[in-house]
């Protein structure tokens, strides 16, 4: 069969992938027990539960001493150790997560007007914050927003299904969602720019300077390049995320990209 050799390969890469077969093992588990749970699973492993949401996600890389201790515990053998150290050490040689781990799924317009404000996907990000309480007043406190914003918010997020209930508590589900569409410019997408633009200006007279880095550039560029331009602007944003959440993650940040023109077109004009 022609398809036998794609075949091999996909069940090739999916064996050598850490992440796939820690989700496996969750899963398989499941199906033993309905009942079991993302955090008895995180305590089996002696972890916490953010973190093994984030490997699963995708959010969080396996270092290599997490992936030693976890086969250990898991019973995984010497070979399949081996795949998973030498593939992590060869996906993350400069910090970033592999594109397919990291796929990023596109909200509907209808969604995303439902959460346009800014606290929601800061409070996605607040789940993976260490010392993280499920509480609508405890996201509250961090973000400065009031309980009742923060308890509509949570409401929203799981409707949308992008949290679930976990105990007391929430998880993430491990959907990586985004809001962009290259030309898109509706009324959700300025509300929530307008929002971020505003707390960016809050930050240059309130926020600590070793906190934060407001910058800019001002340069003459091809303006036939702006196209490729957004397209290494979004990669660079992904790179840095993947590079920053990759530790302990015990505060939400959030980074503003603009580019922009400050000049009219212009005709030129040649002098004879």
């Amino acid at each position: 069969m022609k398809t036998a050799g794609p075949l091999k390969s996909v069940a090739k890469s999916e064996n050598s992938d850490f992440r796939v077969w820690l989700q496996q093992q969750f899963t398989d588990r499941c199906k033993r027990n309905p009942r079991y749970s993302l955090r008895a699973f995180a305590q089996l492993l002696q972890m916490d539960a953010s973190s093994v949401s984030q490997i699963f996600s995708g959010k969080r890389k396996a270092s290599t001493r997490v992936i030693t201790a976890v086969c250990n515990t898991l019973g995984a053998t010497s070979f399949q150790q081996d795949s998973f150290i030498k593939r992590s050490k060869a996906k993350f040689k400069s910090g970033q997560l592999p594109p397919d781990s990291r796929s990023y799924e596109l909200l509907s317009e209808d969604s995303f007007k439902v959460i346009s404000d800014w606290y929601h996907f800061a409070i996605l990000e607040l789940l993976n914050v260490d010392g993280f309480q499920g509480k609508a007043s405890w996201c509250a406190r961090a973000l400065s927003i009031t309980t009742v914003e923060a308890q509509v918010a949570l409401e929203r997020l799981e409707r949308l299904s992008l949290i679930r209930k976990e105990g007391k508590g929430w998880i993430r589900t491990g959907k990586l969602v985004t809001n962009f569409t290259p030309g898109m410019t509706s009324a959700a997408h300025k509300h929530l720019q307008r929002q971020i633009l505003q707390m960016a200006l809050d930050a240059i007279d309130n926020v600590n300077p070793e906190e934060k880095d407001i910058t800019c550039m001002t340069m003459a560029i091809d303006v036939e390049k702006i196209p490729e331009a957004r397209k290494v602007i979004a990669k660079f944003r992904r790179d840095l995320s993947a590079f920053l959440e990759d530790g302990v993650q015990s505060r939400v940040y959030q980074l503003a990209v603009q580019l922009y023109p400050v000049s009219k077109k212009m005709e030129s004009q040649n002098e004879n």
